[in-house]
């Protein structure tokens, strides 16, 4: 298991700390998007993360990628969406606080880092206005090969099922 760090830009929900923030989230099932593109999950304050893909790569990588955006009416503070773990400081406002937990194995996986410690992950500006839309993609040490049923999680926005395919 390991950290995170990267590259991107986009946005976050504001206010309470991460354990407050993640309340809102939890417990929403993530909807089919409309558009086909992926599950879609709700943050606070109108923050949306819609997951479009999550593929395994040779050399033992599981990555996600979606889109980040605010449909709500205020800017959002992206702080939240790091998790206030180690890898904060170090990352910034990213999205280092996602997780996969393969529920069947009993092992959660966080992001992985470079060899500087940086987060294998988007990193968002600090506010993220309204109408604001970012790209957003975190990788993954892979479980074992045989596990395709994960539940992937994001602070503030609880946790949705996700199945891993191979990527093409």
């Amino acid at each position: 298991m390991s950290g995170c760090g990267g590259a991107g830009s986009g946005g976050g929900p504001d206010g309470k700390s991460p354990a407050a923030a993640e309340k809102p989230g939890a417990g929403k099932p993530a909807a089919a998007d409309p558009k086909g593109m992926g599950l879609e999950m709700k943050g606070a304050n109108g923050a949306v993360l819609t997951i479009n893909s999550v593929q395994r790569y040779e050399g033992g990588v599981v990555t996600v990628r979606g889109e980040m955006r605010n449909d709500g009416k205020e800017a959002l503070n992206t702080d939240h969406w790091t998790g206030g773990n180690d890898l904060s400081l170090k990352n910034g406002y990213s999205s280092s606080g996602a997780s996969l937990a393969d529920l069947k194995g009993k092992k959660r996986y966080y992001p992985l880092r470079d060899t500087q410690g940086n987060c294998l992950c988007n990193q968002f500006h600090t506010v993220f206005q309204p109408g604001a839309k970012a790209p957003v993609y975190v990788q993954f040490p892979a479980p074992p090969e045989g596990t395709t049923n994960v539940d992937f999680a994001m602070p503030t926005f609880g946790t949705v099922p996700v199945k891993i395919a191979a990527a093409q």
